[in-house]
């Protein structure tokens, strides 16, 4: 028996990493394996120094019978979930049946793609017994999918990493829901090298995503608000500006967006576009920082957890919740990109979390020992619960 983490695409999200880093760590590394969509990335960024890694999608060993119905499911039915979880129905098909299928994306349920996930955890508990969800947020008018409904009874335990989250399941009469903090408060940092125009705690980090400036119908305003932002803190105030990425995937890279602002601003000597590596030393950087702004919700999390005072450019229940969990409200500390109207919006914000900085402080000195404490206990509950007997080095899959 053993811990199986799933539904992980890769850890040029350093958001995945830092959840694989944390949830292995939060169930025990030498009791935990990792199924990865990019083993490649696990070893760039020393994960497979920490627990065993395995590819969670093959060609071989897939039916020609389960191929042809796949098809069939496609050009008859039009549903694509079916040919969408064939490559992962391998690996799946060679854990032991008394293995833990630990679902570690918490994100999954935010994106339209979220039946296929639904359609993968159906086909495993044909091979396996116990199933949890770890550190999920699910939009609480999704649950009126009763597809979706049925699949969540279905695992054995759900955490949420979130209250608007963790209201709705229990209101929907999910009672093997139980609330926990995202487990990425508890990452450690790494000190790493800071670029040389950052200046420690007087420095503002700013991160922004591909798949923000996606979803807003107006990208250039999304751009024009940052420029306004930096130029207002080159322009009044004596700290620099670091650009910090939090994903480095070929077709959703921060560092496209982030570069792009860098060279507008470089001449003047006082900003930094920070290199891509592992997400504690992401986090190190982030914590010399002396306020942030990040759309990639680890990035933020990163912030908070080392009392940074933050916005957040949230997009989804997400940020809402956590931000809410964290200061009772999520007004001011989180801007959707659906209320980014003006040229101003983003600065109007940032100078509010600057104005506020103290008190802000104080929360998060207050409340993240609380997150981390929970997290620790969370996972003792697991490891509890399910008896670990088998070391993952005599397994393979």
């Amino acid at each position: 028996m053993r811990f199986v983490l799933y539904n992980h695409v890769g850890s040029a999200n350093h958001g995945c990493e830092a959840l694989v880093r944390t949830v292995s760590h939060m169930l025990g590394e030498e009791n935990t394996v990792l199924l990865s969509d990019a083993p490649d990335e696990e070893k760039e960024y020393g994960i497979t120094d920490i627990i065993d890694v395995f590819p969670s999608e093959s060609e071989k060993g897939i039916s020609p019978m389960d191929r042809l119905y796949s098809y069939f499911k496609l050009k008859v039915e039009k549903n694509y979930f079916y040919m969408d979880i064939l490559p992962f129905k391998p690996a799946i098909d060679k854990l032991n049946p008394d293995d833990i299928l630990v679902s570690i994306g918490g994100d999954i349920f935010c994106y339209e793609n979220y039946p296929k996930y639904n359609l993968l955890h159906k086909y495993a508990l044909k091979r396996i017994k116990h199933s949890i969800l770890i550190g999920c947020s699910i939009e609480p008018e999704l649950l009126e999918d009763d597809a979706l409904l049925e699949d969540l009874r279905s695992f054995e335990l759900i955490s949420a990493r979130e209250h608007i989250t963790f209201d709705a399941l229990k209101n929907n009469g999910l009672n093997n829901a139980i609330y926990c903090p995202d487990s990425a408060f508890c990452l450690p940092v790494c000190k790493t090298d800071l670029p040389s125009a950052f200046i420690t705690g007087n420095t503002v980090g700013i991160n922004i995503s591909p798949l923000f400036l996606k979803k807003s119908k107006d990208p250039a305003l999304i751009l024009d608000n940052l420029r306004t932002t930096v130029s207002y803190v080159l322009n009044h105030t004596t700290a620099s500006v670091a650009f910090i990425p939090h994903v480095a995937w070929k077709n959703n890279d921060d560092r496209e967006p982030l570069k792009k602002l860098y060279n507008e601003y470089r001449s003047g000597g006082r900003v930094c576009l920070v290199e891509d590596q592992d997400a504690r030393k992401l986090k190190w950087i982030i914590s010399q920082c002396s306020f942030f702004i990040g759309a990639r919700t680890h990035a933020t999390i990163a912030a908070y957890s080392t009392g940074v005072p933050t916005l957040a450019l949230g997009y989804s229940v997400k940020s809402r919740g956590i931000a809410r969990d964290l200061f009772g409200t999520e007004e001011n500390f989180v801007l959707p990109y659906q209320d980014i109207s003006s040229q101003t919006a983003i600065l109007d914000k940032y100078r509010w979390i600057t104005e506020n900085a103290q008190s802000i402080k104080a929360v998060l000195s207050a409340k993240i020992p609380v997150f981390q404490q929970k997290i620790i206990e969370t996972g003792n509950l697991l490891k509890r619960k399910y008896v670990v007997s088998e070391s993952i080095k005599s397994n393979k899959i």
